[in-house]
């Protein structure tokens, strides 16, 4: 199974996505990830607007490696292993899972590869 983990960095998405509309570039200094001094951030994220919550996800699928132009969509789905998860659909069609642990990290796949994690995907 792929796995990529990447550490959100709530405190600097509305900064970033204000950022990213701004369409001149900036000499400041590109803002750096950090682990947000909670250990709630499957709430913090919960809490936030749609357009922040699917920057979030945008940002955990991108950090990931993943293809990914918008998120369109995002659905809290059920816990997987008791860690809050969300379905994010890209504009593409792509869905990917995003699990949030209390430490902040996200993990992102998609349902074929927890299928093969479970060993119960079809051979051939």
């Amino acid at each position: 199974m792929i796995r990529a983990a990447t550490r959100l960095a709530l405190a600097t998405i509305p900064l970033a996505v204000v950022a990213a509309c701004s369409g001149a570039p900036s000499d400041a200094p590109a803002a750096t990830n950090a682990a947000m001094p909670t250990d709630n951030t499957a709430a913090t994220v919960r809490d936030l607007p749609e357009g922040q919550r699917t920057a979030v996800f945008l940002r955990a699928i991108r950090d990931a490696g993943r293809d990914c132009q918008t998120v369109t969509k995002a659905v809290e789905v059920t816990a997987v292993q008791g860690t809050p998860t969300w379905q994010a659909t890209c504009d593409d069609g792509a869905q990917w899972i995003v699990a949030i642990g209390a430490d902040g990290v996200a993990t992102v796949t998609n349902r074929a590869e927890l299928r093969q994690a479970d060993g119960t995907a079809k051979a051939g």
